[in-house]
């Protein structure tokens, strides 16, 4: 396990500073104010650093924390801008720093980073010895499950499920500020913005029960046999059978569509992936409406150029014929989609000189746009979700139409 160890909020900032000093930065910490620190950097060619550190444990940054600071941060040229915290970051923010280029450390990352980097000796200038985080004692179910029934769970796009979860549960019940403020006179970071609401008896109450939910579902169907007591397991695998049962139209709202058979390359190709889509929204009210169709190729032509998939892995190609669903456009990027399968996410694969999404992933009122875009997965994979990250500002709903071509060559 490559979490970082808690530290003490002063020790959390130092170590931050060290990491950076390590990286051959100049640094300087400076408090701010309500549990809040800058790290300012420079390096010997001029590039600029800062990074606003939270390091409250309890801490759930929101985006209204961050964003004066970014703006703050972009007035002034910074090359690097960093957010850090011991707590966690909601969905909205992660978004947000994805589209401004800001880096995200929480102690998951850190602990990656140290792992990879060999930094351990600088933790434990901090600590009594400790690097990462004590793995929790381990409990497995008191009964093997039967084959079929491990197969029927397998299928089911659990990580879909608890990002579409995080989503529901970070658009309720919040309340605040917008933080555009970039500070006052004595040329604040403007990261004090507003402050998060609970939000009212009703509203609040659903965002717990929300996250209540996301953080209570396994990562994956390994993680049933693991990580919890025995009768907190049986009940997970009972509601993910209801779950299965009802095609998660009562349990997520949306739809799952498209649970089809294999996607070879021939079209029934048993060798392929089944797919299928969860829907954010129903095509009636969403702001983009995709039909889509899928395959499986170990190789993809583009033009006059072939790609061949990674050793160990197959394409998964999704072509869409896409368009806003109401009078206004609708956005759907490429990046924005995300295949699930066994429990990982995977994104979009980069092609070298092409592109499925040439029109940025913008769609117009009743002008039908044909893109596509590739998934790299494991040989191994039989089955896969595609969705959208709740991070996208526009919903989306996807309708299976086997006429929809999956050919990158084709205008459709």
């Amino acid at each position: 396990m490559t979490r970082l160890v808690e530290l003490d909020p002063a020790k959390f900032v130092r170590f931050l500073a060290d990491l950076w000093t390590q990286r051959n930065w100049q640094t300087n910490v400076q408090p701010r104010g309500e549990g809040r620190y800058l790290v300012q950097g420079q390096r010997g060619d001029g590039t600029k650093g800062l990074m606003l550190a939270l390091p409250a444990v309890e801490t759930t940054v929101e985006k209204q924390h961050v964003k004066g600071f970014v703006a703050h941060a972009k007035k002034r040229d910074i090359d690097t801008v960093v957010v850090a915290t011991q707590g966690e970051f909601a969905d909205a923010v992660r978004g947000f720093a994805t589209s401004h280029d800001v880096t995200l450390f929480d102690r998951d990352e850190l602990g990656r980073t140290v792992a990879d980097e060999g930094l351990e000796q600088t933790v434990k200038q901090y600590t009594d010895g400790e690097v990462f985080e004590t793995a929790e004692v381990e409990f497995g179910l008191p009964f093997d499950l039967p084959e079929p029934l491990e197969e029927a769970l397998a299928s089911l796009p659990i990580a879909a499920a608890r990002e579409r979860l995080a989503g529901l549960a970070s658009g309720i019940g919040v309340g605040g500020g917008d933080g555009d403020g970039d500070g006052g006179g004595d040329g604040g970071d403007g990261s004090g913005g507003g402050s998060s609401g609970d939000g009212d008896g009703g509203s609040g109450g659903w965002k717990s029960v929300g996250n209540t939910l996301r953080d209570g579902l396994p990562s994956s169907v390994g993680d049933l046999k693991s990580g919890s007591p025995p009768s907190v397991r049986v009940v997970v695998v009972a509601v993910l059978l209801l779950v299965l049962a009802l095609g998660f139209v009562a349990v997520l709202g949306p739809m799952v569509d498209g649970l089809g058979g294999p996607t070879g390359d021939g079209g029934g190709d048993e060798g392929g992936v089944s797919v299928s889509a969860l829907s954010g929204a129903s095509a009636d009210s969403a702001d983009v409406v995709a039909r889509w169709n899928a395959r499986t190729a170990d190789t993809l032509r583009v033009g006059n150029r072939t790609y061949a998939a990674p050793e160990g892995e197959r394409f998964v190609v999704v072509g869409l014929n896409a368009t806003a669903g109401g009078d206004a456009p609708g956005s759907l990027p490429q990046s924005a989609l995300v295949f699930e399968s066994d429990g990982v996410s995977y994104g979009y694969q980069p092609l070298s000189n092409a592109t499925g999404f040439r029109n940025g992933g913008l769609f117009a009122p009743d002008e039908r746009a044909h893109v596509w875009t590739v998934f790299s997965v494991p040989t191994n994979a039989t089955t896969g979700t595609v969705f959208v990250r709740p991070t996208n500002e526009d919903s989306v709903a996807f309708v299976h139409d086997r006429s929809v071509s999956t050919d990158p060559n084709d205008e459709d």
